[in-house]
């Protein structure tokens, strides 16, 4: 595949990677570095990208490896020298009126909360099936776990989200 051939192939897909990036690493600047290395390191791989199979699932779970490298690499910087991290940026949104779009954004932002403070082993397949819209085998195989264990996660997950919700004073 030819730089000029990536490019076209990238551009079906780069605002799903980039979305689910920024899901990811909840941080802007973070996003961006993630989006980057997976662009990078999909670039590198060009020739084993099957366009016919799923390309989308292919950029995804490169996205989910590198972005637990990243991981592990700011857990261990921390355990060295910690420092404190960015404000979360807040979602901006469509909605009809200044009260509803307030509550919106309020919510939003206490999903993000609530989300970013949930173990990656919960939080990455609940962002996949509910925010990426894949199929729970999908979310299985990007994983690298059985599909009983990704609708295990989704469940408690779930469960989770809930629990620090309505914690934050949302009803559910």
């Amino acid at each position: 595949m030819t730089a000029s051939e990536f490019e076209l192939f990238l551009k079906g897909y780069e605002r799903d990677l980039y979305s689910f990036c920024r899901y990811l690493a909840m941080d802007v600047h973070s996003a961006n570095d993630l989006y980057q290395e997976t662009v990078l390191h999909a670039f590198e791989k060009a020739a084993h990208i099957d366009v016919s199979q799923t390309p989308k699932s292919y950029l995804f779970a490169i996205a989910v490896g590198k972005w637990k490298n990243m991981s592990r690499k700011v857990r261990r910087r921390m355990a060295i020298a910690p420092e404190t991290p960015l404000e979360d940026a807040v979602w901006a949104t469509d909605g009809s009126g200044p009260e509803s779009s307030a509550e919106e954004r309020e919510l939003k932002s206490a999903i993000q909360k609530c989300l970013s403070g949930m173990k990656d082993r919960f939080r990455i397949p609940m962002l996949l099936f509910y925010y990426d819209d894949f199929r729970i085998e999908t979310v299985a195989e990007l994983c690298g776990v059985p599909v009983g264990t990704v609708k295990s996660r989704l469940h408690k997950g779930r469960a989770l989200l809930k629990k620090a919700l309505e914690k934050e004073g949302f009803g559910l």
